[in-house]
């Protein structure tokens, strides 16, 4: 198996540090494919150069263990953009009918990690930053309109623009231990009664015992018979009365610390999840108040001991809030006539566009409807 990584040196004195990247897959050669065609990664590679496979490019979490410092990610920052947008030029270039899609996810690192500098409420906001840190945020979306105004003055007037974002953004000061709340409510119980906390991935919880478990950012799941491997909820009237109990009680729920409500609204999976598998979705699911979210150890079912504590990480900025909190953006070249624009709308609205109109719930089964 092919891997490619970079290198970046840090220091040569007093001490020598060398930092390298993840290491991510070979486009020339990677172990399964990548894209569609199969080929198209390696054709890429051969006609621009080596790129970043990694979903995420950016070494955010770096910046959190303070491996590197805010302008070494900035450097790299730049960098994936350059090669994003050599990538969607080449394309652009080439492009004559169908749809071209690209991502550029910049804006959402740089929010995540430079939000700290913005807002004076959070812990780790400094009052004497640079000025060019606190404006960091809004360079990068004016390096953004630029790309937009690029792409205006190359399409034809017959063309359709489409410029989508499927979240916002705000500050994220506190972090939420959910399996702890669980279990300071008693509906999760740990292998060791007097253990003040447990590992990540459910590893200590007594199911003999426990109801309801957290895992993911905000995901409640009812511990069922028939569904979890030791369940002991009985699915219908218990479970129903347990969920009921749970939307009661987290909707009550205020931070001690600054006597804020830490949940904004709890959605029902049946009002959320659709589908063939929707019975394996979460029960409930957290819809957070702006500065609060589910921390990293509930994301990977660990009960820590505290219930809420101050986000000390550089990972500052988020959207995993209330959706209707953090509404995404969308903005087009074509008059919207859809009243209350969803991203369910984007497949629809692609659809007619390519003269598929008629196909697109017989075939596909997409929720939604055209935006023109």
């Amino acid at each position: 198996m092919k891997g490619i990584f970079k290198f970046y040196l840090v220091q040569i004195e007093p001490e020598f540090k060398l930092y390298i990247t993840p290491i991510q897959f070979d486009p020339n050669d990677p172990p399964f494919p990548i894209s569609y065609p199969a080929d198209y990664s390696r054709q890429i590679a051969q006609k621009l150069g080596p790129y970043h496979t990694q979903g995420m490019p950016e070494d955010t979490w770096s910046i959190n263990e303070l491996r590197l410092t805010e302008k070494e990610l900035l450097e790299q920052t730049e960098e994936i953009f350059k090669e994003k947008k050599s990538l969607f030029d080449y394309e652009l270039g080439r492009f004559q009918e169908g749809v071209l899609f690209s991502y550029f996810g910049m804006t959402d690192t740089i929010q995540h990690m430079f939000w700290r500098y913005t807002d004076p409420g959070h812990p780790l906001y400094e009052k004497d930053a640079s000025k060019e840190y606190k404006e960091m945020i809004r360079t990068w979306y004016k390096k953004m309109d630029a790309v937009v105004g690029e792409v205006l003055k190359k399409i034809g007037k017959d063309d359709t623009l489409i410029i989508l974002s499927d979240h916002g953004f705000n500050t994220f000061r506190r972090a939420v231990h959910l399996n702890t709340w669980l279990k300071e409510n008693g509906y999760l119980y740990l292998k060791d009664p007097q253990a003040s906390e447990g590992g990540a991935l459910l590893s200590d919880i007594d199911w003999s015992k426990t109801k309801v478990y957290a895992i993911g950012f905000g995901a409640l799941y009812i511990n069922q018979k028939g569904r979890e491997a030791q369940g002991i909820v009985e699915p219908g009237e218990e479970a129903t009365k347990i969920k009921k109990e749970l939307i009661h009680k987290l909707s009550s729920w205020l931070d001690e610390k600054y006597k804020q409500p830490v949940v904004y609204y709890i959605y029902k999976k049946e009002d959320i999840f659709k589908g063939r598998l929707a019975d394996e979705a979460p029960d409930l699911y957290v819809g957070f108040n702006i500065g609060y979210r589910a921390s990293w150890q509930t994301a990977l079912g660990a009960v820590p001991k505290d219930l809420i504590e101050d986000n000390l990480k550089k990972w500052s900025g988020d959207h995993l809030f209330d959706p209707n909190l953090v509404p995404g953006v969308i903005f087009t070249n074509k008059i919207i006539t859809k009243e209350s624009p969803t991203i369910y709308d984007i497949a629809p609205t692609i659809l007619k566009l390519a003269g598929l109109e008629d196909r697109k719930t017989k075939k596909y089964g997409f929720q939604g409807q055209a935006l023109f």
